[in-house]
């Protein structure tokens, strides 16, 4: 703003040069005082006429320079309140921008948090006390599916976990995976019963991390009494625990028929997947075709060998 100032000193310069002007051009007048003469000198007339010019033009120079001081101090002291306005304006629409980007980000945020990640498990379905969860696989794979229900104690302490699968080879038509706490009695195994019948035991295969695994194989006739019961009961013993007094878990078969006959569905849907990619590799794989030999044209011999 270095123009506004020097504009602002020349109208000071003028104003104090001013009554100056003035002061010389008033000489040179005559005072009405009583009637001119009828011969006034030249030199005179001359002067009388240049003095009006000179003030009106001393006039017009304080007036522009007035008006432009004046424009000056309106200039300065409205370019801060503008400023002002601007950083205003400005601090206000952050938090508009920052309240149009949240609902904008939110659902965003939901919808990555909603969709599971590679190899974590998710909720399918519920049916009863028996729920399908599957595993989140590779882009173009199927996802593993199982029936999953938790064992819980007459306390509900959460003790042990159960895990089903549909099997289409061999006798087996399920298998089922118990996970059982770490401190339990490997020598022992589990036991499992369908509402009233004799218990089954079963081995431990192995012990992880996790706890100590148990798997079985039911056939159809297995199956069904799964499908068919009420109600099962999981034993299992403690370590150093008494033998006459294990640990029973009630396994629920409420909803297990629906539920089982869903995860069938989607077994098969997953079978049929891996067969049409199994069938569609071999053709991807295949080397192209080499072109046929141009056949000579009509009236062309065969060249010779």
């Amino acid at each position: 703003m270095a123009y506004k100032s020097s504009s602002a000193l020349l109208a000071a310069i003028l104003l104090m040069a001013g009554p100056a002007l003035a002061q010389e051009a008033a000489p040179t007048t005559q005072p009405e005082t009583a009637a001119p003469e009828a011969a006034a000198p030249a030199a005179d007339a001359a002067a009388s006429a240049e003095a009006p010019a000179a003030a009106e033009q001393a006039e017009a120079a304080v007036d522009g320079a007035t008006a432009e001081a004046t424009e000056a101090a309106t200039d300065a002291t409205t370019e801060a309140p503008a400023a002002d306005a601007a950083a205003a304006a400005d601090a206000a629409a952050a938090p508009a921008a920052d309240a149009a980007a949240a609902p904008a980000e939110a659902p965003a945020a939901d919808a990555a948090s909603a969709e599971p990640q590679v190899g974590a498990y998710y909720l399918k379905a519920t049916h009863g006390d028996w729920t399908i969860r599957c595993i989140k696989a590779q882009e173009g794979q199927p996802d593993p599916c199982e029936l999953y229900q938790l064992l819980k104690d007459g306390e509900g302490n959460s003790v042990a976990e159960v895990t089903m699968i549909p099997l289409s080879q061999g006798e087996a038509a399920a298998g089922a995976t118990i996970v059982a706490p770490l401190e339990t009695d490997l020598v022992r195994g589990l036991g499992l019963k369908i509402d009233s019948a004799a218990p089954r035991g079963y081995p431990f295969n192995f012990c992880a991390p996790v706890g100590c695994v148990s798997r079985m194989g039911f056939d159809a006739a297995g199956l069904n009494g799964l499908k068919r019961g009420n109600a099962a009961t999981v034993s299992l013993l403690p370590f150093a625990g008494d033998p006459e007094n294990p640990v029973e878990l009630p396994m629920s078969l409420a909803g297990f028929t629906a539920a089982f006959t869903e995860l069938e569905g989607i077994a098969k849907e997953a079978q049929e997947q891996l067969a049409a990619q199994a069938e569609a590799a071999p053709a991807a794989e295949a080397p192209a075709e080499a072109p046929a030999a141009e056949a000579p044209a009509e009236g062309e011999a065969a060249p010779a060998n």
